[in-house]
């Protein structure tokens, strides 16, 4: 009898919960649907067209000002200069195309054409710029002046439409947040009703469901460490986005064995940042973290192929693993990577060699055999850093023997 009372209580609750399980779910559904077409419009009416415009003003800057800088210095020739200025309008049309294609509002238009005009006006100015620059008689001098004006002209004209679309985003956002705090409160206000009517029905039969609970909570605190498990389990170092040492123990295992059977070379390269103690002195952690970032953007930027693999091995020493690729081939990938590193210039007053941040890399590239074991060529790479840094950093060397 007791069990079929507790049998009807329970049905009763689960009728009532299952009610207003429904009823909030609707509810929550609809003000959901709402919130998400706003942040959709806030996204991407604003934060697509903001970067789109960004993207413009530092294609200006970067793509058309700058080659015309260097070209005045000689440090470009005559039709590298034409190919990057046309590459940048190229660019620019792209953008703005980009741009235009999102949503504009009515009152919108007016900055929108005003700053297309200027565009246009901008891109008649640099293709003639580029047909002076492409004439053997160079008749007429480019005055770099004009440029500059031209270019900070362009940059305040789309400046203006960039603090229009922040304020464009503003509204949506006081909008999203008042819809938000509305659905709040109703569904405060209907579960507040609700949990007094099941809390009344309830309050009887929580003790008989007490054993329930705790199997909850023991499979609960299962999942989460399991969850732990699986993120201790990941291959992805947290401040560069590169593969950590522990997937670097995976791999030069596997890459080392496949060489060995394929008969195919193995490259492996040790890179150090040059005097980064002195870096992080000077400039503190955070600013040596993001030189970490950068450092690890050149490396992840230069091996893309399927075959690379870039690592952080701890600190400030990174790891390189390439695989189907001959010796040469792989000097001059570490070359590479060394040549990026430098022309990033960064500021390093704490080096001893430069005024701008440096690596030194060391190398191995070698056919494996049965008689060479795996740690050997680490040990290489690292006697070959060694040998960077003693002559004189900033510099790769490389061996193709042990």
């Amino acid at each position: 009898m007791e069990s079929l009372k507790l049998k009807s209580k329970l049905l009763y609750l689960l009728l009532l919960v299952g009610f207003a399980l429904i009823v909030v779910g609707l509810i929550g559904y609809i003000n959901i649907q709402n919130i998400k077409r706003n942040m959709d419009t806030l996204y991407f009416g604003s934060l697509v067209p903001l970067s789109e415009l960004n993207a413009i003003t530092d294609t200006y800057h970067s793509e058309l000002a700058s080659p015309i800088y260097r070209w005045s210095n000689q440090l470009l020739s005559d039709e590298q200069a034409a190919e990057e200025i046309s590459l940048g309008i190229e660019r620019v049309n792209h953008l703005w195309g980009a741009y235009l294609s999102h949503y504009k509002r009515a009152e919108e238009l007016p900055y929108v054409h005003y700053t297309e005009g200027k565009i246009n006006l901008l891109e008649e100015y640099f293709m003639q710029v580029r047909a002076l620059i492409s004439d053997p008689d160079k008749s007429y001098p480019i005055s770099l002046s004009v440029l500059h004006e031209n270019v900070e002209l362009i940059h305040t004209t789309i400046q203006k439409l960039i603090d229009y679309e922040k304020k464009v985003a503003q509204y949506e956002h006081e909008i999203l947040l008042a819809q938000y705090k509305n659905a709040l409160t109703q569904l405060i206000l209907f579960l507040g009703v609700m949990l007094s009517l099941v809390m009344g029905l309830a309050w009887k039969i929580f003790a008989r469901i007490e054993l329930q609970q705790q199997q909850l909570i023991e499979s609960t605190e299962t999942l989460q460490h399991l969850n732990l498990k699986l993120e201790q389990a990941s291959y992805t170092d947290s401040l560069t986005a590169l593969y950590n040492r522990r997937y670097f123990n995976v791999v030069y295992e596997r890459e080392f064995k496949r060489a060995l059977r394929s008969g195919t070379p193995f490259v492996f390269m040790m890179l150090d940042i040059d005097f980064f103690k002195q870096y992080n002195d000077t400039y503190g952690h955070i600013q040596g973290d993001t030189a970490l970032q950068a450092v690890a953007k050149v490396i992840k930027h230069t091996l893309q192929r399927p075959g690379d693999y870039p690592f952080r091995l701890g600190g400030e020493e990174f790891g390189m693993i390439l695989t189907d690729t001959d010796c040469n081939n792989a000097k001059l990938m570490g070359e590479k990577v060394r040549v990026s590193i430098d022309n990033l210039r960064i500021e390093h007053k704490g080096s001893k060699i430069l005024p701008t941040l440096s690596v030194s890399i060391g190398g191995i590239c070698i056919i494996p055999t049965a008689q060479i074991a795996e740690d050997a060529l680490i040990h290489t790479a690292d006697t070959n850093l060694y040998a960077a840094k003693e002559r004189g950093r900033n510099q790769v060397v490389f061996s193709t023997n042990l």
